[in-house]
């Protein structure tokens, strides 16, 4: 009886191992030259199928541009992708940005996929006294590999 639960407790792992890499976030820090930065987050959105040899999984990445320590406008891509046996692929995109105050206006953003990365760009507004003195255009990617770590 021991026997048979450790054969299928293996089997199954074999068949649907557990994706460790899929759950954690990263995040990355851009400085830029005004004292201003950009934080990148990677986030899980959802798990899709689980094949025995390939995945889907849906996920996030967003880049929140902070002045003062405090959040003005994001940017974010969400991608859905498909990996394993050794090969990844984005098979859709879309983009969301937003301005989180009133003197930061999300001006454009569009979205684009190519072979196994998502990309998402918004350009932002920064307006003092109704005129423009600063606009920002960011292009946030999230990539798959074949083992389903994103980047």
């Amino acid at each position: 009886m021991k026997k048979l639960l450790s054969f299928i407790i293996i089997l199954s792992l074999a068949l649907f191992p557990i994706d460790v890499s899929a759950t954690t976030s990263s995040d990355e820090i851009e400085y830029l030259s005004n004292g201003d930065y950009i934080i990148f987050t990677i986030e899980n959105e959802s798990t899709g199928s689980i094949q025995p040899y390939s995945k889907t999984v849906t996920k996030s990445k967003t880049g929140r541009y902070y002045h003062n320590n405090s959040v003005q406008w994001y940017v974010k891509v969400t991608g859905t992708f498909t990996y394993g046996s050794g090969t990844s692929k984005c098979i859709s995109s879309s983009v969301s940005a937003k301005s989180n105050v009133n003197i930061w206006k999300i001006t454009s953003s569009s979205s684009g996929k190519s072979k196994n990365t998502a990309s998402a760009t918004a350009t932002a507004k920064h307006y003092y006294n109704n005129s423009v003195v600063d606009t920002v255009t960011r292009t946030v990617k999230l990539t798959c590999s074949s083992t389903g770590k994103f980047s």
